[in-house]
């Protein structure tokens, strides 16, 4: 059970922000698992990528935006998609995505 100060911070959030919190978390878990399928550090997928542990490190604390080309060279480098986006109601219907490394089936 929330106490009341902490349900009016929620009530006060915009719809906007409770979605980029969403998002955001979804990419850091996402890219996290993807490091530890591979069995990788964050400093291995910085020198893979040619950053600074730093800068991995604050994307995945939520210190710093992920850009979209940021977001491409994680997939790229770690080889699988990060983001889906549905263009269109068929693909969502059809179980299709595309993402920013291609076009893929996803389970319905």
């Amino acid at each position: 059970m929330r106490s009341k100060v902490a349900q009016r911070i929620l009530d006060k959030i915009s719809p906007d922000v409770e979605i980029f919190v969403r998002l955001y978390s979804d990419i850091v878990v996402r890219v996290n698992e993807l490091i530890e399928e591979k069995g990788w550090t964050q400093k291995e997928l910085a020198e893979k990528m040619g950053k600074k542990p730093s800068e991995i490190n604050r994307w995945l604390r939520g210190e710093y935006n992920f850009t979209l080309r940021s977001i491409a060279k994680l997939e790229a480098e770690l080889g699988e998609p990060i983001l889906a986006v549905y263009t269109n109601k068929e693909e969502k219907n059809n179980g299709t995505i595309s993402t920013i490394s291609g076009t893929q089936e996803i389970e319905a």
